[in-house]
């Protein structure tokens, strides 16, 4: 009796903290765990199970020779309970499922059908949860709206009554990443620890940061090389190697970009613009002075500027050839001479260190014309 009397007192305060939420066709599995939490705090889980036996109705009692039978104390507690405990779930499901259960006459019976009515439907929802699951696609969304996804889907699988552990939810996230993040994926799978939702978490988000700053910087990278293409200074003629560099203020003059014909921001004057200089553009800053045809061998050009280089017929003029070789190649004036003798001759005593003279009877002519037997020579 004092059993009974505490699990019904216990109920009284238990009723007055209803579920937060109502039983409806989605939340099953978090309504139920609610329930069961409650009723096991009030030590009545066994009204819902079944395992709390209703008693006798009635008790056999023996008065001399006749046998009566007697209302059952216990049972009228276990009814209070029980009444009790199926009130609890009538107020705690929706409209809907209260029109399934409301004919039901105990809390075991009402819980009997609630699980059957849900039951079918839980497994569907975890079967199409667990398949979007497996064909999520991160695509253009970012890391955290894409582990933020996953990780509903995983509260659905729980809702559902299938809780995914970690290490499940981690491969759903490593196997719909896309290519760009197979370095995350082979950095999570080859660690000898399992990875964690947070830090597999962290690791996308600090690789997603290192991605957006890397690509920041190419396209600041080329803006800044499409700048220099145009030219420093603004659009104007003679850039850097016969491209467009800016135009000065001074209608006047014409303002390379940088280093035109080998000068480094040179000024030119209109009386002195060639548009074929211009257009034909020198290469490599090299000044149009020490460019030399191959066709022609006149300065100024390269063979692939050349008018004649198409004339089967051109004869270049001698004089430009000599000048060309003559100033192509650096000869020296000096003559050595280089018998494979031990014993070296020069007309300029003062350029030797150790000398000695020449006894003998020839002579030599040296470079200069002069010329005598006694020229003193080096050992």
């Amino acid at each position: 009796m004092a059993g009974s009397s505490s699990s019904t007192s216990g109920l009284a305060s238990m009723i007055t903290h209803p579920v937060s939420e109502k039983l409806a066709k989605n939340n099953h599995a978090t309504w139920k765990a609610q329930v069961v939490a409650t009723m096991r705090g009030a030590r009545l889980e066994g009204y819902l199970t079944g395992k709390a036996v209703m008693p006798a109705a009635k008790l056999e009692e023996k008065v001399g020779d006749k046998t009566n039978k007697v209302p059952n104390p216990a049972y009228e507690d276990w009814v209070a309970a029980d009444q009790q405990v199926l009130s609890f779930l009538l107020a705690s499901v929706s409209k809907e499922v209260l029109i399934q259960i409301s004919s039901k006459q105990t809390a075991a019976e009402a819980w009997r059908a609630i699980e059957t009515m849900f039951s079918s439907q839980t497994r569907a929802r975890a079967v199409n949860t667990r398949l979007a699951l497996s064909t999520a696609r991160k695509g253009s969304s970012t890391v955290a709206e894409y582990v933020g996804k996953m990780k509903s889907l995983g509260d659905e699988m729980a809702a559902a009554g299938r809780p995914l552990e970690d290490d499940e939810l981690v491969e759903y996230i490593l196997t719909c990443l896309d290519e760009e993040y197979d370095s995350v994926v082979s950095s999570a799978l080859g660690r000898a620890e399992p990875i964690s939702v947070s830090e597999l978490y962290s690791q996308m988000l600090a690789f997603e940061t290192r991605m957006n700053l890397r690509n920041n910087g190419h396209s600041s990278g080329s803006s800044a090389n499409a700048a220099n293409r145009r030219g420093r200074g603004g659009p104007g003629r003679f850039g850097r190697g016969g491209g467009r560099g800016g135009r000065s203020p001074n209608p006047s003059a014409h303002h390379g970009g940088r280093g035109n014909y080998g000068n480094s921001g040179s000024n030119y004057s209109n009386n002195n613009y060639n548009p074929r200089q211009a257009n034909q553009g020198p290469r490599n800053n090299t000044s149009t002075s020490e460019l030399l045809c191959q066709v022609c061998f006149k300065r100024g050009h390269t063979a692939d500027r050349c008018w004649h280089r198409y004339d089967e017929n051109f004869v270049p003029d001698p004089r430009h050839i000599a000048a060309a070789a003559t100033t192509s190649y650096t000869v020296d004036t000096n003559w050595y001479t280089d018998t494979g003798a031990t014993d070296h001759i020069t007309g300029e005593l003062d350029k030797l260190a150790f000398r000695e003279k020449y006894n003998g009877g020839d002579q030599v002519h040296t470079a200069n014309g002069a010329g005598s037997g006694n020229e003193e020579h080096t050992p």
